[in-house]
């Protein structure tokens, strides 16, 4: 039978069985119509296509009628990927949809390496990547082959991201972020050199704010800058030109 005159036969068929996968008749999965030779992968910016057509795991016969969440399960377990969700495209071709993993700090392991706001360890070079990220200074190191990093680590990871969403600006500037022994934290500039002492999860309010003040000191004495802007306390902003009280 001629391949369009058997697309013809079963296009009326489709709609039904997209949604019903036992309503799919074992002869309509067996034909060579729906070989999948064509598999389109969306949203990707550190995987390649290949690689995930490479995880898909599809056979040279593997039917469009195959099993999406097997398919699905399969891409999502890279360590790179978030969440994976495949489509059919009839008659013969497949649509991935990849929510990668974004880094958004390097996390020491013990080498430097980048990870997610969630505190997974990311395969990537940052070097490879250019990835200019905020290091978390810890001395907690993951377990030999774990996928996520110590619990404050990963805490660190979420308040980066939490900045990152705040105050994309503000975070440019940022080259490491770590716990004080009291449960806040120190957020450091390179350049200039200020230590910005915030609690958790710190408003964007709350950080215009602390640049608004070291603004206006940086504005009085240009031969002076401060080197800490405390921001710890409601309703005050503190600055110092000496790092002294960060705990």
């Amino acid at each position: 039978m001629r391949r369009d005159v058997k697309i013809l036969l079963t296009t009326a068929a489709l709609g039904a069985a997209a949604t019903a996968w036992p309503s799919v008749s074992a002869w309509m999965r067996d034909l060579d119509t729906f070989v999948i030779s064509k598999v389109e992968v969306r949203g990707l910016r550190y995987l390649s296509e290949a690689k995930v057509v490479t995880l898909l795991d599809l056979g040279p016969e593997t039917s469009v009628w195959g099993d999406r969440a097997a398919w699905s399960d399969r891409v999502a377990r890279h360590p790179l990927v978030r969440e994976a969700r495949v489509t059919r495209r009839f008659p013969d071709g497949l649509v991935v949809d990849v929510v990668e993993r974004t880094p958004v700090a390097l996390a020491p392991t013990p080498a430097l390496e980048p990870v997610d706001a969630e505190g997974y360890r990311l395969p990537l070079d940052p070097a490879a990547y250019r990835l200019d990220l905020p290091v978390l200074s810890t001395a907690a190191r993951p377990p030999s082959g774990a996928r996520l990093v110590p619990d404050d680590v990963r805490q660190l990871a979420g308040e980066v991201h939490h900045l990152m969403t705040s105050d994309t600006a503000f975070l440019q500037r940022v080259s490491s972020v770590a716990w004080t022994e009291r449960g806040a934290m120190v957020v450091s500039w390179t350049d200039p050199p200020v230590d910005f002492l915030v609690q958790p999860g710190t408003p964007p309010a709350r950080l215009r704010e602390g640049l608004g003040a070291l603004a206006d000191a940086a504005s009085k004495t240009p031969d002076r800058l401060p080197r800490v802007v405390d921001l710890r306390f409601e309703d005050q902003v503190v600055v110092r030109r000496g790092r002294e009280g960060g705990s």
